[in-house]
């Protein structure tokens, strides 16, 4: 299940399946969707913070039991919901950030990358396993390079080791290494301190974000003048 509370304005989301590493069942991956989407539709909301329950780790990733069949199509399925997660994350028009203790493994590893912020603990892992059970990593992992860099990037899938949590902050992909006790507490200063900026212009600059991300320099320049000129005409409402 994902338990949810609000406070100065942040919604925290916490991962609640310690009895199995907190693994990603279909409908956890729905209230997830369903809780970053109200998150960014509600006004009074500043920022989300996603954690997990227990201190083993964050989460294992995709609940295995959903691919324990032989039907591509369910598969396809499965992993759409996945999908859902990743960009109500990268969609959401508040910051989100992402508090990591002891495993990150798989989807879990993808969820977090479609965050803003990603603080560590020092004993936290990560781990992209999926060729070594005969699946290829898909969705989010195709950003992986961005923040880790493409030689990183591609370690990390390919060997399917673990990495610690020093590498992921040396090669980028952490933006704070922590003590796992203050994993949360650093996440949540995080959106604090962007709470201190407008709401709508944080949403244009999320916005910007991804369309520098997803078009060539070109538009992504030309769409950014729009959204500069946009934050004008808002002060004369």
């Amino acid at each position: 299940m994902i338990r949810q509370s609000r406070s100065e304005g942040i919604v925290t989301l916490v991962l609640d399946n310690p009895g199995q590493a907190n693994a990603l069942t279909a409908p956890m991956l729905t209230e997830l969707c369903a809780a970053f989407e109200a998150a960014s539709a509600d006004p009074e909301v500043r920022g989300v913070l996603l954690t997990s329950a227990g201190e083993k780790g964050f989460s294992a990733g995709m609940d295995t039991a959903q691919f324990d069949h032989a039907s591509p199509v369910r598969a396809g399925e499965t992993i759409a919901r996945l999908g859902r997660v990743c960009e109500a994350v990268k969609a959401c028009a508040v910051p989100v950030a992402v508090a990591l203790r002891g495993y990150c493994i798989g989807g879990a590893l993808e969820i977090a990358a479609a965050a803003d912020f990603r603080v560590g603990g020092e004993r936290s892992w990560y781990s992209m396993p999926e060729v070594r059970i005969g699946i290829p990593s898909v969705l989010e992992a195709a950003n992986l390079h961005r923040l880790m860099g493409w030689t990183k990037a591609a370690e990390l899938i390919l060997t399917a080791r673990r990495f610690s949590a020093q590498e992921m902050e040396r090669c980028g992909f952490l933006t704070a290494l922590v003590p796992d006790a203050e994993a949360e507490s650093r996440a949540l200063a995080l959106l604090l301190e962007t709470a201190l900026a407008d709401r709508e212009v944080l949403a244009q600059q999320k916005r910007l974000f991804r369309t520098w991300q997803n078009t060539f320099e070109r538009e992504a320049v030309a769409d950014s003048r729009k959204e500069f000129a946009l934050a004008f005409a808002r002060r004369e409402g």
